[in-house]
């Protein structure tokens, strides 16, 4: 089987795999936000799941923490710096590592494609729609992300999109 089509099959077990835990484990949790990334030096990839609850508590902590620098920095007249540590208007996380379920379900690749996130973003679009007809979704703002060479959180689909 050729390399793509073996981290193909092993993403999509992968999947299958946690979508049947989260229903049976925890049929009550509503899933706002899932993200897919592969590590490709590890060869693992992974499936986090977070709710909107855990999203806005983790942001309101984090923003309480910038605040205190952003004003600190403003008092200073340093508005570079204040720049840097200005509060986030979001409600939803973007790093899968602050996620309530990070790493819910894991896979170990035999290999990684070389061009592996070109092979993620394809198949990212049928799980998100896998996720929404077999999992506990808000039905108004879930989205599920990928990762690329370049970020933990790149690709994105959403059902209010």
């Amino acid at each position: 089987m050729e390399t793509q089509d073996t981290y193909i099959t092993e993403l999509n077990a992968m999947l299958e795999k946690a979508i049947k835990r989260m229903n049976e484990e925890h049929p009550n949790f509503i899933i706002y936000t899932a993200s897919i990334w592969t590590d490709k030096d590890a060869k693992v990839s992974a499936i986090s799941f977070d709710s909107k609850e855990n999203a806005l508590q983790k942001i309101e902590k984090s923003n309480d923490w910038d605040r205190k620098k952003y004003e600190k920095f403003l008092a200073e007249g340093d508005l570079e710096q204040a720049e840097l540590f200005k509060p986030e208007e979001s409600d939803r996380l973007y790093n899968p590592a602050d996620f309530e379920w990070a790493s819910f379900e894991e896979c170990e690749h035999q290999t990684v494609p070389i061009k592996w996130h070109l092979v993620l973003k394809k198949i990212g679009k049928s799980a998100f729609e896998k996720i929404v007809q077999t999992a506990n979704v808000d039905k108004e703002k879930f989205e599920l992300g990928i990762n690329s060479n370049s970020d933990w959180y790149d690709k994105s689909w959403s059902v209010n999109k």
